[in-house]
């Protein structure tokens, strides 16, 4: 067999894999966006999967959420889209600042410990604290506020954009901003000017990945908010019904719907966060 012989095939059988991966990946969202055009007797029945063909599609779980329920809806949408935009951009703009700090800044002999004190935060999971959190908002009288949920995601956020910040600004040369410090500009205009703009791939991939976590997070939203507060994901649950059935046509409308603005924000971003999430590797 040739080289060009082994090229083809081997070209062949990699994009009957990746084929074959996709199908499994996207199996699952085929089967949510399906889910959303059933009705309750189709899941009685037994699994149908072809729509007009196993089963008619109905638009019951998108009259009802944008009908009869649209008013009930938007107050977690909007909930969770303002929680998760501020709670990412608080946590982008302390964390890049830090970040830059210990790259840029010789802490003495701690830079690492400092690095390493942060990520402490992170390997503990996040049901030891919630205790805490609730004592400590319902002292400060800000339980079932989107307040608290604000704190606590850009609390939780910020080691990480910390972490990942940091290594990004070590790998941007230094020598342009010591030329601009030469040309007489401030730290503060060094940052702004050249550092951040340089940073942009990084910044914009650790916002996204913030966001999402933000957007996805339940057990915090759980313990904090009861009826003003509550998130998408609460919202979500609250579909079981008083008998314990669970309204999967209409989970799965919510779900489509609430994964769109994290899912623009992506498409919107995509380019930036390709460089982000890819710059380690040409490191050193």
């Amino acid at each position: 067999m040739g080289i060009k012989a082994r090229k083809r095939l081997s070209l062949t059988i990699s994009y009957i894999v990746l084929g074959l991966w996709s199908l499994i990946l996207f199996f699952p969202i085929y089967w949510v966006v399906i889910t959303s055009f059933k009705s309750q007797v189709d899941f009685a029945v037994k699994s149908r999967y072809l729509p007009f063909i196993d089963f008619q599609p109905t638009l019951n779980a998108w009259r009802y959420l944008f009908v009869e329920r649209l008013n009930w809806f938007m107050t977690p949408f909007m909930n969770s889209l303002i929680v998760a935009f501020i709670s990412s951009i608080i946590a982008l703009v302390i964390g890049s600042m830090a970040g830059y700090a210990l790259a840029r800044f010789k802490f003495g002999r701690h830079n690492n410990s400092i690095v390493l004190g942060f990520m402490s935060q992170r390997m503990f999971p996040g049901a030891l604290f919630i205790l805490a959190f609730l004592v400590m908002f319902r002292e400060l009288h800000l339980l079932d506020t989107r307040t608290a949920l604000v704190i606590v995601y850009a609390s939780g956020a910020v080691p990480f954009v910390v972490w990942v910040m940091r290594d990004f600004f070590e790998t941007l040369p230094v020598e342009i901003e010591e030329s601009a410090m030469i040309d007489g500009a401030s730290r503060l205009r060094i940052i702004f000017r050249i550092a951040m703009p340089l940073a942009a791939p990084g910044l914009v991939a650790v916002f996204v990945l913030c966001l999402i976590g933000a957007w996805n997070e339940y057990l915090v939203a759980l313990t904090l908010s009861f009826r003003e507060a509550i998130t998408i994901p609460l919202f979500m649950q609250m579909q079981v019904s008083t008998t314990g059935y669970t309204e999967w046509w209409n989970m799965s409308a919510i779900a489509l719907v609430s994964v769109v603005p994290v899912m623009i924000a992506g498409m919107l971003l995509e380019k930036y966060i390709t460089g982000g999430l890819t710059f380690g590797a040409l490191k050193g």
